[in-house]
């Protein structure tokens, strides 16, 4: 009966893997695809309406847009354990301003500070997505 069980046990890892690898493989090209589109470094964003959504890239990169196609690519100063996996986030700021050294992403009890800010050319890494899902393999 433990060898069944090990072996049941043994399966359940390897697709746990499995599932991990496939979702690291996906925030990577997605990570990729924002630096290819992300402009030079700026020093602060001005956020009229503040962050209208975000998406986690990795434990150290996300991205937040303040209108629907201005987009930022956030680096952190070290990475922020268990960013890709929450659901809300607050991003400190002061005066509508979101400065990189200054602020931080904030969840639970982390707080990590923005080492770096990229604009995106978001209408353009929409066009490659678009690009990539018609020359894909069906």
């Amino acid at each position: 009966m433990k060898s069944i069980w090990l072996a049941v046990v043994t399966i359940g890892v390897g697709g746990c893997a499995s599932v991990g690898e496939e979702f690291r493989a996906r925030q990577d090209a997605e990570l990729a695809r924002f630096e290819q589109f992300a402009g030079e470094p700026v020093e602060r964003v001005r956020t009229l309406t503040g962050v209208d959504r975000w998406q986690s890239l990795s434990p150290s990169h996300l991205v937040i847009w303040t209108t629907v196609n201005r987009a930022f690519l956030l680096t952190l100063r070290a990475p922020c354990h268990g960013l890709e996996f929450q659901t809300a986030i607050r991003i400190t700021e002061s005066n509508n301003i979101i400065s990189r050294r200054f602020d931080r992403v904030q969840f639970e009890e982390q707080s990590c500070y923005i080492e770096q800010i990229r604009p995106v050319d978001y209408k353009a890494v929409k066009v490659a997505r678009r690009e990539e899902k018609v020359g894909a393999p069906q």
